[in-house]
Order: structure tokens, then C-alpha cells, then sequence
């Protein structure tokens, strides 16, 4: 199961092949790899399906540049049945992105998609703060008429600072969407397409304050932060934002 932290600061960027090269050499020095990386690979694919309303309100709110905006996503790592699959909240306040998250069973998680009312027995551990995370999401679903629009997969190369993980750095390529069908099973489809990010993304995640290293990195590699959404650009690629454009002014 993947490590997770509640609250804290996320700088983006993106960078070519040969910077991540020179940056994970410098990485590796404080980080260590990810525990959960394939064997034989960097790194593990991220696979989430994204929810929205009707007219795209998560959407609209990132391309409008809201300080304080959420989005609702189901997140998993691979199709098999009795692999976790996460509800997670992903909520910026002014420059503090806090996340609340429930892992259930995909079965449940395909409930909740078809509307069924959340229950706690959905939950693969019952503590107050899967609770909460469950509970956060079904009401911001119901309060946005959300469901789910785009699945978004991309291959990750993470480092952390072990269990702790209040320093973590992530490369993120091969950032793809598809369309989700209403009623379908929860899994990335076979065929998706590929968004108009061409470069390595990097994320550089603290707590508080980043890690004199991490400010080291940003200003000899002249790093310029950036805003990199997946889920606009994968809305973009597949062109639904205009589909629900057309929908808007004639519904």
C-alpha cells in the first residue's frame, strides 16, 4: 500500500530526460526508491479515474486558477480484484494541497460510482480516518453531481525518505487519458491517448519547508515552477471539455 501524507507543499516542473537523469543522481543522495517500484523497473504505474460534474466544475476551476478548489478521484495500481483501490480527495488551500483518502474494495468502489450510499463495511480498515475519507467523498460527489469522466495513467520513478516520507520527489512520464463508459468496469481501458505533456514532470513534496538540497537542485539545474494539471491536460487531449462546451450551450 502506498504511503500517504495528509498535508503538504507540492512544487512542479518540467524537464527533459537528460535533466532527470542528472537530478535523480543528486536525489538519490537524501531519498531512497520507492518500495512499492516494480521489480526491474524505476518505478509503477498510477492509474485513477477522475469525477466531475456535468460542466466540468474541477476542471474549469484549475483552468481558472482557483486557490481553493478539490478534486475527486478513485486511484489504483494494477486490475487485480483483490488489490486496494483508493477514494481520495485531493483539496488545495491557497498553496497547501491536503488530501483525504478510503481504501475499499474495487467492487465498492464500482458502488459508489453506480450511487449507492457509502457504508463503512466497504472499507478495507475501519478507523476514523478512512471514515472520514469516505464519508468526504461520497458528500462532495453528491454536492457536485459528480461522476466519473476520464481515467488518467502515467508511469511513476518515486523517492522518499523512508517511512517518514515528509521529503518526496517524483518523475512522472507517459501521462495518457481515457474516456470513462458510465456502468463499465473500474479498470484503465486497452486503448487511451497520449496528452501534449512531452516532457518528465517533476514534483519535489515536503511538509513544512523544502530541504535545503531540494532548494540546492531547484536553483543549479535553474528549475522554474510550473503548473502541470494531468487531469485538464488529459480533459484537453481527449477533447471532452469542448463536448461538454457544445452540451452547456445547448442544454
Amino acid at each position: 500500500m502506498k504511503t500517504f501524507q495528509a498535508s503538504r507543499y507540492e512544487l512542479k516542473y518540467l524537464i527533459s530526460e537528460n535533466l532527470a537523469d542528472a537530478i535523480r543522481a543528486e536525489v538519490l543522495t537524501h531519498l531512497k526508491s520507492d518500495k512499492n517500484s516494480v521489480a526491474g523497473s524505476r518505478g509503477y504505474r498510477v492509474q485513477s479515474l477522475y469525477l466531475d460534474s456535468k460542466r466540468l466544475h474541477c476542471y474549469q476551476d484549475t483552468m481558472q486558477g482557483n486557490k481553493n478548489r478539490f478534486k475527486l478521484r478513485i486511484r489504483f495500481y494494477d486490475h487485480k480484484e483483490d488489490s486496494p483501490v483508493f477514494l481520495e480527495i485531493k483539496q488545495r488551500v491557497t498553496d497547501v494541497i491536503q488530501k483525504k483518502r478510503a481504501a475499499v474494495s474495487r467492487a465498492s468502489a464500482e458502488k459508489l460510482l453506480r450511487g449507492h450510499s457509502p457504508d463503512p463495511h466497504m472499507l478495507l480498515k475501519d478507523t476514523p480516518a478512512e471514515r472520514d475519507g469516505l464519508n468526504t467523498f461520497f458528500r462532495l460527489k453528491e454536492q457536485l453531481g459528480a461522476s466519473g469522466r476520464v481515467y488518467v495513467d502515467y508511469f511513476r520513478e518515486a523517492y522518499q525518505n523512508g517511512s517518514v516520507n515528509d521529503y518526496r520527489v517524483t518523475f512522472d512520464r507517459d501521462i495518457c487519458g481515457s474516456l470513462y463508459v458510465p456502468g463499465s468496469r473500474l479498470q484503465m481501458p486497452d486503448k487511451s491517448k497520449m496528452s501534449n505533456i512531452k516532457s518528465v514532470v517533476l514534483e519535489m513534496k515536503f511538509v513544512n519547508r523544502p530541504a535545503d538540497w531540494m532548494v540546492d537542485i531547484a536553483k543549479r539545474f535553474n528549475l522554474t515552477p510550473t503548473s502541470v494539471p494531468k487531469y485538464v491536460e488529459c480533459i484537453d487531449a481527449l477533447e471532452l471539455n469542448r463536448v461538454h462546451s457544445i452540451g452547456a450551450l445547448h442544454g
